[in-house]
């Protein structure tokens, strides 16, 4: 077992990957100060133990965003980090980019969520599509509904935002995969009748009515 970060308020919501350069990399929450000003950072290992903690590369992601709930994290294509984050001050969902394996300089985009009485983001998570790029579960907080977003490129600098689920409240705790199939499955939870569900997307963008031209 090897220390990573030694922040004396804690960390949380961490996930972890392998980059494109082989190392592990790992995206947490790391609430920075006592009155729990939650940041967004990536720590990047040296070694594939990540046993040497002291050359570990950690980097914050979003210092300017109020951070919390899940991080998700994947290798995209392009061998770099994506990672998905709820956003508690404009109530966003948000996805990270990294423009190198140490997450240095990262671009930051809105995915969903922005307007008036609108809070999405919580509970998301994130994989690669069959056709190369990211797509995102996770939790519509003011409709009770499970959402889903298809990254347009692969910096998800815009996404496709889709309603997967909206029968009474549904959508906590999302987790997402690709089946051999090809196509997205995510579980989640139905907090209305205290059941798991599991939807199987019908196409790469978990839409209901596709049909390609």
């Amino acid at each position: 077992m090897n220390t990573i970060d030694t922040s004396i308020y804690g960390m949380a919501y961490t996930s972890i990957a392998v980059g494109g350069d082989g190392l592990p990399v790992i995206s947490y929450i790391n609430y920075t100060n006592a009155a729990i000003f939650p940041y967004l950072k990536v720590a990047h290992c040296s070694d594939v133990a990540c046993a040497a903690s002291s050359s570990v590369i950690i980097a914050t992601i979003a210092s300017a965003d109020r951070v919390n709930w899940a991080t998700s994290m994947v290798i995209g294509t392009d061998g770099l980090p994506l990672i998905s984050y709820y956003m508690i001050t404009a109530k966003n969902l948000k996805v990270a980019h990294c423009a190198n394996y140490t997450c240095g300089t990262v671009n930051n985009s809105v995915i969903d969520g922005g307007g008036v009485g609108q809070d999405v983001g919580q509970y998301s998570s994130l994989t690669i599509g069959a056709d190369g790029l990211g797509i995102v579960s996770y939790y519509d907080v003011a409709n009770n509904d499970l959402k889903v977003a298809h990254c347009m490129d692969a910096a998800c600098t815009n996404a496709s935002t889709y309603t997967l689920d909206s029968a009474g409240s549904v959508g906590g705790y999302t987790g997402i995969t690709l089946g051999v199939d090809g196509l997205p499955l995510i579980s989640y939870w139905d907090q209305t009748n205290g059941h798991l569900k599991v939807v199987h997307c019908a196409n790469a963008l978990c839409q209901t009515y596709f049909r390609r031209r």
